[in-house]
Order: structure tokens, then sequence, then C-alpha cells
């Protein structure tokens, strides 16, 4: 999907949170099928577009957002969503490091339990993460960035999630 400058707005370029939420959600389920070599490759999958997501935010948005919005929101100073994203990686890196340690067999029914319960913190974390890009981030940015640098800026930005059809859309 690609961006005109007259429509974009950063909110919409937000999407990708619930796109990465659906990879993440197929993920949980090969693990709870008992389909390992499945929920590894979707995790990689996941990880790969979580990573390249934070990386455009971290280089591009967030440089942008610490030099316009000044005094930032409440809640919205520019360390809290750099540090969220250090977080994240620091999770990512504990979750991979745990799903690399998993067998097939069914007797390791209790090493996935665990790392289901270690990845509902994670996506705690992450949904608070993103409703506070909802609420604060994204639309600060809205506010100070004029349509034309938006434009520029869309096309810098990957976002590679929102071109991918989702599950959903590939049934015929």
């Amino acid at each position: 999907m690609s961006h005109s400058a007259a429509a974009l707005n950063f909110i919409q370029l937000n999407r990708i949170h619930r796109q990465l939420g659906e990879l993440f959600f197929r993920h949980q389920e090969a693990l709870l099928d008992g389909d390992l070599p499945r929920a590894q490759a979707l995790w990689k999958d996941y990880e790969a577009a979580l990573v390249a997501h934070l990386d455009e935010e971290d280089q591009i948005l967030f440089p942008l957002y610490r030099d316009r919005v000044v005094p930032p929101p409440r809640g919205g100073a520019p360390d809290n969503f750099t540090g969220e994203h250090q977080k994240i990686r620091e999770w990512l890196g504990r979750l991979k490091l745990r799903l690399s340690r998993l067998g097939s067999a069914k007797s390791k029914n209790r090493e996935r339990l665990a790392l289901l319960d270690d990845e509902a913190f994670f996506k705690k974390f992450l949904q608070h993460h993103a409703l506070r890009e909802d609420r604060i981030f994204y639309p600060a940015l809205d506010r100070v960035v004029s349509d034309r640098e938006k434009a520029a800026l869309a096309r810098l930005l990957s976002f590679k999630l929102e071109d991918q059809e989702t599950p959903e859309e590939k049934k015929p």
C-alpha cells in the first residue's frame, strides 16, 4: 500500500502494531499446536518486522519528535519511547533464546507453557507501548510535520507489513 501525501497521517502508519500483533498470534497458535518449526519461522518473521519498525522509528521519527515536540506532552518524553524500544529488543532476545531451546516432543509442554507465559508479559508491555504511541507519539508528530514533509517521510518509511495481505484477505 502506498501512501499519498493528502491521505498520510502518522496514526494510519501505526497500523503496523495491529499487523505485528496478528503475526505474533499466529506464532503462538503454532506453539499451541505443537508445530515448533512453524512457530520458529513465524517468530523469525515477527522479530524481523518488529525490529525493522523499531529501527525506522528510532532513526527517522524519534529524532523528528525530539526536535519538534517541545515541550513533549505529559508521558511523552522522547527517552520514554527510546527506553521502551530498548526493553522490547531485550525481550526479543530472551524470548528468541527460550524458543530456540524448546523441543518438539509433547513432554516439553511445561517449557512451552513457560514460554507462552513469558510471551504474555511481553504482549502486555507491547500493548502498553503501542497505546502510548497511538495516544501521544503519533498525534504529536501529526501536529508538527507538514503535509510535504509527511510525503517525504512516507517514501522513507517501509512499514513493510502494510503491503502484505492478511490471512483473511488471502481466502477465496
